[in-house]
């Protein structure tokens, strides 16, 4: 899938909720510490039944008319994964709060929309998470949050890294289409001299544009905005414009689109100077290395932190972050 969803291959999968964690606490009730926080035995317990209740869960978790050995196995690998969630959770909730990145509840809708017209359904969706992270349609929540969270603080670390100017300057040249645009507006008419006859009117009277827009124009969606369009690359509009023709905010021009001859009104030009996007330009710059950086970054953070497992579940694997089996492996009743 693109990068605006990944729940298979996250840089640290998603907690299925954010559990509340206690001061420090090394008892044996502490299922995993990381730094002054404590996962504790009954919040994984209870995030691993909250999850195994789903049935796309269990359906990923146990292999169907597998042995209670099978099973055993399962539960375990599944607990194991379920507590890595939980402390990569954490690592990325610190790391953010240290970038002073936020995820507002209006940013997790739109990015939970986006993942339901890409997978085709919500069903599919949560069909999805739970077979990639253990993650129940009740959590999907949460785990959209946390998506969105590392994948803006991917842009944040990307943002902090060296560049040249020279650099930038290109990275912005290559998307100069974003970062100059013309607002425009149209009357799109399927004769040429019926545009031409239009193109006079509204340069003696500029006032008479949405008017004419709603009276003629064939675009249906244009025309019932006085022909505003809105914003667009400048790039294309200069493109398309005839030999001679300026491409400045106050030109009227005739230009021919498809099976449309389109009377255009350039209103107004938008650009944001480099200097201004700088953070946006190099999280571009940088954007096909931005989970390799989170992921670094994330490693930092654990040994920093310092993480401590229950032996009884595992040990905490800073490489790959996740808790890996140990020779006494967790039983199915944890």
């Amino acid at each position: 899938m693109s990068r605006r969803f990944r729940v298979a291959s996250l840089a640290v999968a998603a907690l299925i909720a954010v559990p509340a964690l206690s001061a420090c606490d090394t008892s044996p009730g502490a299922a995993a510490v990381i730094g002054d926080k404590t996962i504790t035995t009954g919040t994984l317990q209870s995030e691993v039944n909250k999850a195994l209740a789903d049935s796309n869960v269990q359906a990923a978790v146990y292999t169907t008319g597998s042995t209670a050995t099978a099973r055993t196995t399962a539960r375990a690998a599944f607990v194991r994964q379920t507590l890595a969630r939980l402390v990569g959770d954490q690592l990325v909730l610190d790391l953010a709060a240290s970038h002073h990145v936020t995820v507002t509840q209006q940013e997790v809708a739109d990015e939970q929309a986006s993942f339901v017209q890409q997978t085709g359904s919500l069903a599919s969706l949560q069909q999805q998470a739970a077979q990639a992270v253990g993650v129940g349609a009740s959590g999907l929540g949460p785990l959209i949050r946390i998506t969105v969270m590392q994948q803006k603080l991917g842009d944040a670390i990307a943002a902090e890294q060296p560049a040249t100017q020279a650099q930038l300057q290109a990275e912005y040249q290559k998307d100069i289409d974003t970062y100059d645009q013309l607002q425009v507006a149209q009357i799109a008419v399927a004769k040429k001299a019926l545009a031409n006859k239009l193109l006079h009117k509204v340069q003696a009277q500029p006032s008479k544009f949405a008017a004419l827009a709603s009276h003629y124009s064939i675009d249906s969606t244009s025309k019932a905005n006085g022909g505003l369009v809105g914003f667009v690359p400048r790039s294309q509009v200069v493109g398309l414009l005839p030999k001679g023709a300026s491409g400045k905010p106050g030109t009227f021009a005739v230009i021919h689109s498809g099976a449309q001859f389109v009377v255009l009104h350039i209103i107004q030009r938008q650009v944001q100077p480099l200097s201004q996007v700088v953070d946006k330009v190099k999280a571009s710059l940088y954007g096909a290395q931005a989970q390799e950086l989170l992921g670094k970054a994330l490693q930092r953070e654990a040994t920093n932190l310092g993480i401590h497992v229950n032996p009884r579940y595992g040990k905490w694997d800073n490489t790959t972050q996740s808790v890996v089996a140990t020779k006494s492996p967790i039983s199915a009743g944890s």
